[in-house]
């Protein structure tokens, strides 16, 4: 695949995804464009990156589309199947930056938009840290689509991993599109699950039980920064 076909998915994607939320219809793509949420008073969002790097925060200056990106899924032949995009060939919608792994140093989450043959809008996760001067992944994870455990948004909260995902009850690692119960409030509300996980030296654990939050305006779109070809981020 090359760039130019992610890009085009990408803006393809999100003028679609506008006109879904002004007529209450799905449409396939997905945005690099920020969607703009209300403050509310049970979730708190995320400050804008810094432009100038400190020296914990050299993974900032890591070029994501210049990235290779491993097991990503391909869902335009009959069949779902998993590629690797090489470097160059595409990049992240969104990112977030923060220390994750309790190293004192910060890490990347960037969010790849996942073109689909449907009216799906999943997303794909990679997460980053600065290894020997390079960036390592050190996980990676599909989400579901929209208020079907859709990606909400991921950062760093007092050293944990935050992981929000659309829908009630929406884990990593269980069906992200079984019936929560709440169709009959769709499409808003869309309520959200908030599970928080903790690095272990080698892999992210869940840390406590997820919480069930809400948010009323956002139509199951992420609230993240919108990742810029320079490799910063901004609100």
């Amino acid at each position: 695949m090359s760039s130019k076909t992610f890009k085009s998915l990408t803006m393809f994607g999100a003028t679609l995804l506008a006109v879904s939320c002004s007529i209450g219809e799905s449409n396939s793509g997905s945005s690099r464009l920020q969607d703009k949420v209300s403050p509310m008073s049970q979730a708190t969002e995320q400050p804008s990156s810094s432009p100038a790097p400190a020296a914990n925060s050299l993974i900032r200056l890591v070029d994501f589309d210049n990235t290779a990106y491993p097991n990503f899924p391909d869902y335009s032949g009959s069949k779902k199947k998993r590629i690797t995009i090489k470097p160059g060939e595409g990049g992240p919608n969104f990112i977030n930056y923060g220390d994750i792994t309790g190293d004192g140093a910060e890490e990347a989450m960037a969010v790849l938009g996942i073109g689909t043959r449907g009216s799906a809008i999943p997303y794909y996760v990679y997460i980053f840290t600065m290894d020997s001067g390079k960036a390592k992944l050190i996980w990676d994870f599909e989400t579901g689509d929209r208020a079907d455990g859709g990606l909400r948004s991921i950062y760093s909260d007092q050293g944990d991993l935050v992981v929000e995902l659309y829908g009630k009850g929406k884990v990593l690692g269980t069906n992200l599109y079984a019936d929560d119960g709440s169709s009959a409030q769709t499409p808003y509300p869309y309520y959200f699950t908030q599970t928080r996980y903790k690095w272990d030296g080698t892999q992210f654990k869940q840390k406590g039980t997820p919480v069930v939050l809400s948010d009323s305006t956002s139509y199951g779109s992420p609230v993240m920064p919108p990742y810029l070809s320079n490799g910063s981020s901004k609100r």
